[in-house]
């Protein structure tokens, strides 16, 4: 019976919905190798001298018993490999080396082939698949790995992140490949006293990762275009009655359907006083007529993920006070665009949205004061954005740099201001690319202003029965 009532819901919306043509039986739009090899070469080309890059895949983390949490790779192993197996360790050296026979700067070491595994998890490359589909020269099985692989006490300084990056987690099934081998090199820093660069690794890293190239450029507007037709759906789907969870699951749909591989981030939907929460992902509430629903959800697409923040009426209408404080977030926000340029300071958004929603705070009797004020928009407005959803970046804006533009109000019940104003909470996000000349929103198809977002409320949704 409720696999009829299932079969029967699924027809209802499958006339309605508008499949991508995909031509490939897999997506191709992935980063190429020769992107991962570019970003090797800049890494090694900004190196000290006598240096060694050391970077590790994630770690497999347990969930519960014999079930593991969804592997996702470590971004910075990512980035310069475009592989996504664990146990694997990618060494960049400055000077040419000889490991194994071979001479080269760049060696990665990875999981072998296992057809028993494989047989349960799918498919793993080896040596011999990583090195013809991410065209890495040096690539060898991770048990080739030990204390002797190259003469660690021959190098001046350790360029790496790992120590931060969990690798000795207690999540993790023991023994792994990846923490014998994080072991080894723990060992050898100790033994031969070697210096970690920690912030030279973290300078260098922050200026790569923080001015993107086009391929990356692409897979950020696809992943805001993908979180766009979410919130937009969820524009037009959400009424009294529904809840907080059915709005996530409308949102996260979009995701999947056009090919995110998982949302950026858990997904935020808070209505009325749980979108003054600034992290609520409990969704789980029952809205009602009257209320705002705070929809902070993107989509995660080939590891980079956008990240977008529409607030909207439950019943499709704005109060009065609901309009004034989402107008006012509106012009901070638009504020905060008008300061995305070349050359600014990165805390020149903030200062700029800040202005407006203190200006406005006060002029409306909520606050007192500045200080009074940021009770009420107590986060940042802006960090970068790409492989992490709170991505490295650089502190002046330069061309490349992408950055989210995301100043909000909350007043939470208990507040201390006239009553009309509680339970108000608004967030409005976009993604900004910084151009050559001023600034670019990836996220500009969803609505932002009152009158386009009711607009849209009126529309039907594509699960809108009839």
């Amino acid at each position: 019976m409720l696999r009829n009532k299932c079969l029967q819901l699924l027809f209802l919306v499958l006339p309605a919905l508008s499949w991508a043509q995909q031509t490939t039986e897999y997506p191709n739009d992935y980063l190429s190798p020769e992107f991962h090899a570019g970003r090797r070469a800049a890494f090694r080309e900004m190196m000290p001298n006598n240096s060694v890059g050391v970077f590790f895949a994630s770690q497999v983390r347990v969930r519960n018993n014999d079930v593991d949490y969804q592997y996702a790779q470590s971004k910075n192993f990512y980035y310069f490999t475009g592989l996504e197996e664990p146990n694997a360790l990618l060494l960049l050296f400055k000077q040419p080396v000889t490991i194994l026979g071979t001479t080269g700067t760049e060696f990665i070491f990875v999981q072998n082939r296992d057809p028993q595994r494989e047989l349960w998890t799918g498919k793993i490359l080896g040596a011999e698949g990583v090195k013809n589909k991410y065209k890495i020269a040096n690539v060898f099985t991770n048990d080739k790995f030990t204390a002797n692989t190259f003469d660690f006490k021959s190098v001046d300084s350790v360029l790496t992140a790992f120590r931060n990056e969990d690798i000795f987690s207690k999540y993790k099934r023991s023994p792994d490949p990846l923490s014998r081998m994080a072991g080894i090199v723990d060992s050898l820093i100790i033994t031969h006293n070697k210096p970690i660069a920690g912030r030279t690794t973290n300078m260098i890293l922050s200026t790569l990762r923080g001015i993107k190239q086009a391929e990356e450029i692409a897979l950020l507007e696809k992943a805001a275009k993908m979180s766009c037709d979410g919130h937009n759906d969820v524009m037009r789907a959400i009424k009294p009655g529904m809840t907080e969870y059915q709005a996530q699951a409308i949102m996260e749909y979009h995701f999947k359907k056009n090919g995110s591989e998982y949302p950026g981030y858990p997904s935020i939907n808070g209505s009325s006083e749980n979108a003054c929460v600034l992290h609520y992902i409990t969704n789980l509430r029952l809205m009602k007529d009257g209320d705002l629903l705070l929809s902070d959800c993107a989509a995660e697409y080939h590891g980079y993920t956008a990240d977008v923040t529409r607030t909207v009426p439950v019943n499709g209408k704005f109060t009065p006070e609901q309009k004034i404080i989402y107008e006012l977030v509106l012009e901070a926000q638009d504020s905060g665009f008008a300061a995305c340029k070349p050359g600014n300071p990165f805390g020149a958004v903030d200062a700029a949205a800040r202005r407006v929603i203190n200006r406005g705070l006060i002029k409306l009797g909520i606050a007192a004061n500045e200080q009074e004020a940021r009770q009420y928009f107590p986060h940042g407005t802006s960090h970068h954005l790409g492989l992490d959803v709170h991505d490295m970046g650089p502190r002046t804006l330069q061309e490349g740099v992408c950055l989210t533009v995301e100043p909000g109000i909350y007043i939470p019940p208990g507040s201390k201001c006239d009553k009309k104003w509680w339970s108000i909470g608004v967030r409005i996000e976009d993604d900004i690319l910084i151009t050559k000349d001023g600034h670019r929103n990836l996220s500009a198809s969803s609505p932002r202003t009152v009158a386009e977002i009711e607009k849209m409320a009126k529309q039907k949704s594509i699960f809108d029965k009839n």
